[in-house]
């Protein structure tokens, strides 16, 4: 055997030996220059793209977009310039604003929360990752179209909070509620996602319930999951702007309840929403628990946390002093988990948790005419009628 044939032989055994070793590390591409022209026959769409297995997330670093998501069980990276703007267009089915995609989301935000005049609204609760069964309610109930789409014109979605956690889609809820969002306000309606108290505890960097998937995806970007939201991030920007209390005709809508301790605390609604704008979404509990009003709204009796409606103890004059305070007619929450959605004391408390955190079955409050019903997963309606509050116990 003469020397090139052997040294032939040995280059193909080296480059066997490194594409074998290199094979078991994470493998970054890193592109900024004019993307490929789109295939329509390989376009995908909305969130449909098989081989994208999480993101995109949205990072701002060094005055540069960098767009981190994972493809194939790789990280891929890609910096968002005016040559390709329209990356996330061409891999993920959808696209962001510009302006709030270059310069994030404002510092100032609005603290009031009260909107008026509202002739229909839908509601639900505690996600936590479940999108299948989050997209099938909102198609069936005609909030959506079978292309995603907002159809539900000048009516309101409120998401009560708690898309995070649990369930292994929870970046495609996100993705998809800002996306409504914005198609809501050109529509005039308005789609409200709110803070639950899974997302103050991701914001906070407390990912005790995070699926392993994103256990992955932080590892593979070689940083914690709540990194993913920091306010260097898209979705950490925009998710500090979500209040934890709002109102739609006389109706008040909070993740977990109001104690009556809050309201003996003379607290307000600006007041909350304010608090966890500026002081208590991503900030570290050390400088959260410094501050007693924070603290408390952080803790069991606060908002995002509150179960006492659901005892056997609760009394309905102590619900009026709570209507009384808010000058509101109905309290609507999620938080506790029931089989369906429920009514107290005549509507004025509901509970909308319908746990679909299971990804079984649930439900979604749909408001028209005046009236209140359950909107089950294959698109019925039925009137919301009231429980007997003893049969829930503890």
């Amino acid at each position: 055997m003469n020397i090139s044939v052997k040294r032939h032989i040995l280059y193909i055994f080296l480059g066997f030996i490194f594409i074998s070793f290199t094979s078991s590390f994470v493998i970054i591409e890193i592109k900024s220059e004019v993307p490929n022209p789109e295939n329509p026959e390989n376009k995908p769409e909305f969130f449909h793209n098989k081989s994208i297995t999480d993101g995109p997330y949205i990072f701002y670093e060094n005055e540069e977009i960098i767009v981190r998501w994972i493809k194939w069980n790789r990280l891929v990276e890609r910096i968002i310039s005016g040559k390709n703007s329209k990356l996330l267009k061409r891999n993920f089915g959808f696209e962001i604003d510009p302006y709030y995609l270059k310069n994030g989301f404002p510092d100032s935000v609005n603290y009031n929360q009260t909107y008026n005049g509202v002739d229909k609204f839908a509601a639900i609760s505690d996600i936590h990752g479940q999108y299948d069964l989050f997209v099938q309610l909102l198609k069936n109930h005609k909030i959506i179209d079978s292309h995603l789409n907002w159809i539900y014109g000048k009516g309101h979605l409120v998401i009560l909070g708690d898309i995070m956690d649990r369930g292994d889609k929870v970046t495609e809820l996100l993705w998809l509620t800002y996306k409504l969002e914005k198609q809501a306000e050109k529509e005039g309606g308005k789609v409200h996602y709110m803070v639950g108290n899974h997302e103050l505890m991701v914001l906070n960097n407390d990912i005790r319930y995070i699926h392993e998937k994103y256990t992955s995806t932080a590892h593979k970007m070689n940083i914690v999951y709540s990194q993913l939201f920091a306010k260097n991030t898209f979705f950490g920007q925009w998710l500090r702007t979500k209040p934890a209390i709002i109102t739609i005709n006389d109706v008040l809508f909070v993740h977990a309840g109001i104690s009556a301790e809050f309201i003996s605390n003379g607290i307000s609604i600006e007041q909350t929403n304010r608090l966890f704008h500026q002081k208590i979404l991503g900030k570290s509990w050390d400088v959260i628990l410094k501050d007693p009003l924070c603290a408390f709204l952080v803790d069991k009796n606060g908002p995002v946390w509150h179960r006492g409606y659901f005892e056997s103890t609760i009394k309905e004059f102590q619900i009026e002093y709570i209507l009384k305070y808010f000058k509101t007619r109905h309290v609507i929450i999620g938080h506790t988990s029931m089989p369906n959605i429920i009514s107290l004391f005549e509507n004025k408390i509901i509970g909308i948790d319908s746990n679909i955190k299971e990804g079984n079955y649930g439900e979604i409050l749909i408001y028209i005419n005046g009236e209140f019903h359950r909107g089950t997963s294959n698109g019925n309606l039925m009137k919301l009628e009231q429980i007997n509050t003893n049969a829930i116990g503890n």
